[in-house]
């Protein structure tokens, strides 16, 4: 976003969201990134003021996305459950329909959605498909502010 954006900025990481959020509210960091389910309550409590979310349709109806704040940036973020490569395929199916038996429970899916987070669980080919797109979307973007991890 800083690069669509065309200003300059420096990564400053983080353990967590919460000494984030301590020096964003501190007055330490004029602006942050982090997770909606972080920072809404944050929100509503006026201790802080979301600008804008990453996702391709707004989150939270008065909050512009990216795109309609004039930068041409769409992201979301996403947790995946990974094991070692030598886990038996066995093993990683079970554990693919197990978790998927959980995220389609109603009072689970009900507790995501409050978080503002889309309960979805994926097996792990269509998970590897996600990883791709991941990559392909954002290795520009990471070997142009030269970065390099390999």
């Amino acid at each position: 976003t800083a690069q669509a954006a065309k200003v300059q900025t420096q990564v400053v990481g983080y353990r967590g969201s919460a000494p984030l959020v301590t020096d964003l509210i501190g007055g330490h960091l004029p602006v942050a990134f982090d997770t909606l389910d972080a920072l809404q309550p944050l929100h509503e409590a006026g201790k802080l003021r979301i600008l804008a979310t990453s996702g391709a349709t707004r989150a939270i109806p008065a909050l512009p996305t990216f795109r309609e704040s004039g930068l041409a940036v769409t992201a979301s973020g996403w947790n995946v459950l990974f094991a070692k490569a030598s886990m038996p395929a066995a093993q990683i199916d079970r554990l693919s329909r197990e978790v998927a038996a959980v995220m389609a429970m109603p009072d689970v899916r009900e507790r995501f959605l409050a978080a503002k987070i889309d309960p979805v669980s994926a097996d792990r080919d269509a998970t590897h498909r996600m990883l791709q797109a991941f990559k392909m979307q954002w290795e520009p973007v990471v070997r142009s502010a030269g970065l390099n991890f390999e």
